[in-house]
């Protein structure tokens, strides 16, 4: 995904229609644990979307928990701006491919794109649309200890 520097925040990403950027994705486990994982996604419609394979651990932790955590990152995952609470919603059938369009879009989306058509054909792919809180992202360190568990996830 591009490095865009002007970009300072997970709210200025949204307003910005069609840009894409490396986002620190922290989902977390079923005991509250969270991890955190370098996803590319680009925003459109005030949301955020991004595609992985349906077997990573971060799609299993998304399908029961679907809370997470974004803050914008480098694609190493040194995080860039404050944490942003949002909700990750997996989409099927003509939602997912409206989704991989707007995610599919330029050259390099285009390689991603037959990347995970070769690779993770039909439901092997999997796209999610991520709702930010804005109401929320304030108070995204005081959540079930998250801070705590964001500033963890940073130091693995």
């Amino acid at each position: 995904m591009s490095k865009n520097t002007a970009l300072d925040s997970m709210e200025t990403m949204l307003k910005e229609s069609g840009s894409s950027h490396t986002v620190l994705l922290t989902s977390f486990r079923r005991n509250g644990q969270a991890r955190g994982t370098p996803v590319g996604m680009r925003s459109a419609n005030r949301k955020l979307y991004f595609m992985t394979p349906a077997s990573t651990w971060k799609a299993r932790r998304l399908a029961h928990t679907p809370r997470v955590q974004l803050a914008l990152c480098t694609f190493g995952g040194k995080v860039l701006s404050p944490p942003a609470e949002g909700t990750a919603r997996r989409l099927a059938g003509a939602e997912a491919k409206r989704g991989r369009k707007l995610i599919c879009v330029g050259p390099y989306g285009f390689l991603m794109n037959l990347l995970f058509l070769l690779l993770y054909p039909g439901d092997k792919t999997a796209v999610y649309e991520v709702s930010l809180h804005p109401e929320r992202q304030g108070e995204a360190g005081n959540a079930h200890g998250s801070q705590a568990a964001f500033a963890q996830t940073q130091q693995e």
